[in-house]
């Protein structure tokens, strides 16, 4: 005959209701820590895009740099996108929208952004959005894990 093996339950109650505590507010929880993010994101895409170099006169140039009411644009239409929950919580930073030129033509901030980013025939590179995306990696993933860790410590109190 074999002897059992004797396993120490106490406490064990506890802990599986701190699980489904934590199961229950991980979709709320989860869109706060990507807010945080987000947030980090947004506040570094819109020092850099102040930081662009601008050009005052409307004279045409083979290559310019922005527009100040270019560039003006772009931190008016600078936001973050409402965060979608489910098995995926995600949100985006970046700009939506159109701008309307002096001339009165309307045009899309995407391109203007994409344009100023990239670089064009017409526009010099200025590549914005790399440098916020390599700034702020770092300092939005902190962010999130401060938040998550506030968040359990308030579940497991």
């Amino acid at each position: 005959m074999s002897k059992g093996i004797s396993v120490n339950t106490s406490g064990i109650n506890e802990t599986l209701a701190m699980f489904e505590k934590l199961s229950n507010e991980a979709e709320g929880t989860m869109k706060q820590c990507v807010y945080k993010g987000a947030g980090v994101v947004a506040d570094t895409m819109r020092q850099n895009v102040e930081a662009l170099k601008t050009q005052s006169n409307n004279k045409r140039t083979d290559v310019r740099y922005l527009y100040e009411y270019e560039k003006q644009a772009l931190i008016d239409s600078m936001g973050v996108a409402p965060i979608k929950g489910g098995d995926d919580t995600n949100t985006k930073v970046g700009f939506d929208g159109y701008y309307e030129t002096k001339s009165g033509k309307r045009h899309n901030i995407q391109m203007l952004a994409n344009s100023v980013n990239s670089g064009t025939s017409f526009m010099k590179k200025q590549p914005f959005i790399n440098a916020t995306k390599r700034k702020s990696e770092s300092p939005c993933v902190g962010a999130m894990q401060k938040q998550l860790d506030k968040a359990i410590e308030k579940v497991t109190k």
